[in-house]
């Protein structure tokens, strides 16, 4: 999430009106988690999240307020409001992944805030709210590979299903992943909702409009190619899913260039550094 100007950081050194931290989790999380992200002194009213298939908790901290919610997964751009003057802090677990250390399965948290349920969750609230200290993110780590270290996780074909999604630009046809993976559509269909929070279709096309995301804010292509090399079957059809998702269609999301910055796909297929960029849009 993006937020207005943050002042001082632990330590003294500044930070840039509107800056937003992010961090990369300890490398033996990473499976699990995307990345941290923190935005102190928030100077927004609202906040506009477009689909990723991924599930956050996220902790509010305020003169009077420590609270954790979470964030399922969204099928459509959602208006989110925030309170001026309040810190937030985030946890973006990868796609499917949330199962490892939310009590509710992310089909119950699509579309939706719900407090923030789990074991580990009270030990996150006494870390943010050390907020203050340079440690902060490290506390996360510590938080989580403790969770994980009394529930260790527990593998699943459906994350095998997620890279495929991921990792290859064809359109995959949901049978046709059920047969790649030895289950039925059926089965496929039912555990891919409840580890995700989406129908397998939905989750692809979501991939599918953040490459076009990408490759809007990385290259000059005319639309047509994108929507060829992204397998749509025309210009018409990308416009379509992408303003479904996105909320306008791709010409005008080029023409705003921080719109398409803050939507980039980020985590481990994403070139550069996440110390201090924006979140989610």
């Amino acid at each position: 999430m993006q937020y207005g100007k943050a002042p001082h950081a632990a330590g003294g050194a500044a930070r840039p009106a509107g800056a937003m931290q992010r961090r990369r989790p300890a490398v033996a999380l990473r499976a699990h988690v995307d990345h941290y992200w923190l935005s102190l002194d928030n100077g927004d009213a609202t906040y506009c999240i477009v689909p990723d298939g991924a599930v956050d908790v996220v902790v509010e901290i305020g003169a009077a307020t420590l609270r954790a919610a979470a964030f399922g997964s969204t099928t459509h751009r959602t208006d989110i409001a925030l309170d001026i003057g309040t810190h937030y802090l985030g946890i973006r677990f990868k796609p499917g992944h949330s199962r490892h250390f939310l009590d509710a399965p992310a089909r119950e948290l699509t579309d939706s805030v719900q407090p923030a349920a789990g074991p580990w969750v009270p030990c996150l609230l006494d870390a943010a709210a050390a907020i203050a200290t340079g440690l902060l993110f490290e506390r996360l780590d510590t938080v989580l590979l403790a969770h994980l270290a009394r529930r260790p996780p527990r593998e699943s074909r459906i994350d095998a299903v997620i890279r495929t999604l991921e990792t290859t630009p064809c359109a995959w046809r949901v049978s046709a992943l059920a047969d790649l993976y030895g289950t039925s559509r059926r089965q496929l269909e039912r555990r891919f909702l409840d580890a995700v929070g989406l129908p397998v279709k939905t989750f692809a096309q979501i991939v599918r409009v953040r490459r076009a995301v990408a490759l809007l804010a990385r290259s000059n292509l005319p639309l047509a190619q994108i929507a060829a090399d992204l397998g749509y079957a025309d210009q018409s059809h990308m416009t379509h899913e992408f303003t479904r998702f996105v909320g306008l269609p791709p010409a005008r999301a080029r023409a705003r260039v921080a719109f398409v910055q803050d939507a980039v796909p980020v985590g481990e297929h994403t070139a550069g550094s996440l110390d201090s960029s924006r979140s989610r849009s």
